[in-house]
């Protein structure tokens, strides 16, 4: 290693900087596994620890209590049984819903929320495959009882192909009960995120029958999946009774369209009670998006106040101020 390297005044990469955190944090072995397949199991004692994943899990069902007027049922499964809703249109609208019931916008719905978005593990994999200027671009609840209904294989990253190699858009979804073929877990093409596109015609067909490469994750409740914006990846139905709870916690790159519209709605008490990341993870820097000339000055007085506390917290000398925009 060179002298200038080696001296610690010298200005430290947010290469270097991520990296650090993944030594810290013991996920080199996750890195590489999402380096290698497109996605990767991080487990319970890293991913959430101090009874995240039981605070999370009870959270959303009072969510879903208050929501729907009646409290789901994870033994059985049988208030989502065969549960068409809104997407059942996914199934082509000649079955029930692939993805089961999915809540959205869970942010302001209670503390530990916030606390899943700060997840100093999760931030590390989205900062590493999203850069440090990543943003929040929707987190919601998936909640699947019994069901017939598979969900084909796709990509989240929001462009036709081809697909830049590198995540615009990545996705760490919080398994709140156990993951596996059974219980309609998630499925992944191991290596597909190399492949630069999106899955086409029988390409996207999961389960019998279907794509052979695709498989089946399994992990138990309380990990954290994460997974490259390219990865193709879907669902297998739930044949066991019960529910199949996650929460995604879906980034983007500040330049890519989000899901949800956090610019100027997060409430000022919530920023105070989090450190500066959070209004950055928050869209709180972006000033894009204006409707007038004063509401270009509006937006980037604002973008700038929560830019330069998050750069003026990491030290500008250390992350560099030109990684907030890369």
């Amino acid at each position: 290693m060179s002298e200038a390297i080696q001296d610690d005044s010298v200005i430290q990469t947010p290469l270097q900087k991520v990296w650090e955190e993944i030594a810290e944090h013991g996920l080199e072995g996750c890195i590489a596994e999402l380096d290698a397949y497109g996605y990767t199991v991080i487990p319970p004692d890293l991913a959430t620890p101090d009874g995240l994943c039981e605070r999370l899990l009870e959270a959303v069902l009072d969510v879903a209590e208050s929501r729907n007027g009646i409290r789901p049922d994870l033994e059985t499964g049988s208030t989502h049984k065969g549960f068409k809703g809104r997407f059942h249109a996914l199934a082509g609208g000649k079955g029930d819903s692939p993805i089961g019931d999915l809540m959205q916008s869970l942010l302001f719905e209670g503390q530990v929320f916030e606390e899943a978005l700060m997840n100093p593990v999760l931030l590390t994999m989205a900062s590493y495959l999203c850069g440090y200027s990543v943003v929040l671009s929707s987190m919601g609840c998936f909640m699947k009882g019994p069901n017939v209904s598979t969900f084909a294989l796709h990509s989240d990253t929001p462009l036709p192909s081809p697909l830049t190699p590198h995540a615009l858009v990545c996705n760490l979804t919080y398994v709140l009960t156990e993951f596996n073929r059974e219980n309609g877990s998630t499925a992944f093409v191991p290596g597909s995120h190399k492949w630069c596109r999106s899955p086409e015609g029988a390409e996207t067909k999961v389960g019998d029958g279907g794509n052979p490469k695709a498989v089946a994750v399994e992990c138990p409740a309380g990990s954290l999946l994460c997974w490259h914006g390219n990865t193709w990846h879907g669902a297998f139905n739930r044949t066991a009774p019960g529910l199949r709870v996650s929460i995604p916690v879906y980034m983007s790159r500040p330049y890519i369209r989000t899901q949800e519209g956090l610019v100027g709605e997060i409430p000022e008490e919530m920023l105070e009670r989090n450190p500066p990341r959070f209004a950055i993870l928050a869209q709180q820097g972006i000033a894009y998006g204006y409707k007038s000339q004063d509401d270009s000055v509006a937006r980037g007085m604002r973008a700038f106040k929560y830019t330069k506390a998050y750069t003026d917290e990491q030290d500008a000398l250390t992350i560099g101020v030109q990684s907030l925009y890369s």
